[in-house]
């Protein structure tokens, strides 16, 4: 049910509570709808309206939090009980005019761009926790939160549940610690770096699971902390952190373009990844030229060495052939990029190419489509991810479109998957599972 909350899958939970004995009727007087729109919405209608949303949580005694409309039931007392409502489109102009503010305003540009920046509600995530804290910071106390950011990195990448809820007072704890350091710069400069990084990495967490609000948050409070301690690719990736997050696929480009601009050559890495990102991002809103404009950059680019970044520009390179139709590239990419992650025990990141290799021997009708379907099911039935099982609708398409029974018969388990109706185990792979 949380998952199914967090992707804002109404259908989901309408099926959850018919299977533990709810009937329509009391679905529908539970959450003010009539029994015949209950009714459309399990059968497949999706439900996207803030207030339609915030009236099945208030109905349900669902806290809004679960599906990314508050950052938690501590924002409603802070805002004395009441919560505006705001669309998602607002809340997107608002963070973009964040993110102009932030990266240009120090050289006279920002707030020229976007309109008035104002912090995110970041107060309003978490409770206060009375943890004792040092009586000074020194070097050794920013290496230790940076190496902390590092283990919670690698929980992440592998797969593991609750990530939001275990960043959140972590995050919470390094920001108490800002107070400790201040009035000694050179350590406030280095802790508000270190502070950034883990930021923006529960940010990445939050958006995978479809928490909008508070991926948004996060990534707000990393990029205002780097512009404190004068990190600009610290900037940068809070900001392409958020790209790779954002739902919008011009808004993803605008924050892509904005990260660019301010970034100028500094970061060859970051441009590269970028670049990707604006080139995928082009190629959705149907401007493939651009796209391919993007990759030619890319590839002009020093080439990557570390193995985790390659394996990301691997997978982002294949979905953008993908999208362009190149499945022959694609397959290439995505290949190398799910046994690069496999090596590393990315399982998350594993899940998205395997699911990428899936779709683009579906788009060819080729007959190993059948072995690797499996192995993407299984791939993404281990990690707790909206995001990912939001990956399979490209997949679910392209094996409906075929026709064939067997390719039909595949598409109603991808389904089956997608809307969390089949949970893999890892302990019980699928026929064809060789990774």
């Amino acid at each position: 049910m949380r998952a199914a909350l967090a992707a804002r899958d109404i259908n989901m939970v309408y099926r959850l509570l018919r299977r533990v004995g709810f009937s329509q009727r009391q679905i529908a007087a539970l959450v003010g709808q009539s029994q015949s729109e209950v009714s459309e919405i399990i059968a497949g209608r999706r439900v996207s309206g803030y207030d339609v949303l915030e009236r099945i949580c208030t109905g349900l005694g669902v806290p809004r939090g679960y599906m990314g409309l508050a950052y938690s039931d501590i924002g409603d007392v802070l805002n004395g009980g009441v919560e505006p409502e705001v669309s998602e489109d607002v809340k997107r102009r608002a963070y973009l005019a964040a993110v102009s503010g932030l990266l240009f305003g120090e050289i006279g540009l920002g707030r020229a761009i976007l309109g008035e920046t104002a912090p995110l509600a970041w107060n309003q995530l978490v409770a206060v926790t009375s943890t004792l804290l040092p009586t000074r910071i020194g070097r050794s106390d920013v290496a230790a939160l940076r190496a902390l950011t590092e283990q919670m990195r690698a929980l992440g990448w592998a797969g593991h549940a609750g990530m939001p809820e275990v960043l959140s007072p972590v995050t919470q704890r390094a920001d108490r610690l800002l107070k400790v350091a201040e009035g000694r710069e050179a350590n406030l400069r280095a802790l508000c770096s270190a502070a950034a990084e883990l930021h923006t990495l529960a940010g990445w967490c939050a958006y995978d699971l479809h928490l909008f609000d508070l991926g948004r948050s996060h990534c707000d409070r990393a990029l205002r902390l780097a512009s404190d301690a004068g990190d600009l690719p610290a900037m940068v990736s809070a900001v392409l952190h958020a790209a790779w997050g954002e739902p919008d696929h011009d808004d993803g480009l605008k924050l892509c373009q904005l990260a660019l601009f301010r970034l100028g050559d500094a970061e060859p890495g970051l441009e590269r990844q970028l670049r990707v990102e604006s080139a995928w991002r082009y190629a959705q809103i149907d401007y493939p030229d651009q796209a391919r404009r993007e990759l030619v950059t890319v590839h002009g680019l020093a080439s990557v060495t570390d193995s985790l970044d390659a394996a990301v520009l691997q997978e982002g390179l294949g979905s953008v052939e993908l999208s362009l139709g190149r499945l022959d590239i694609a397959d290439q990419y995505a290949t190398k990029a799910a046994y690069a992650y496999g090596e590393k025990g990315r399982r998350r990141g594993g899940a998205a190419a395997w699911i990428r290799r899936a779709t683009i021997h579906a788009r060819a009708g080729e007959p190993d489509t059948e072995r690797l379907v499996p192995q993407a099911l299984e791939a993404v039935g281990v990690v707790p991810s909206a995001r990912g099982r939001a990956k399979l609708i490209p997949l679910e398409e392209a094996l409906a479109a075929r026709k064939t029974s067997t390719f039909m018969d595949l598409a109603r388990r991808v389904r089956q998957v997608r809307q969390g109706t089949s949970i893999t185990s890892p302990d019980t792979p699928l026929s064809g599972s060789g990774h």
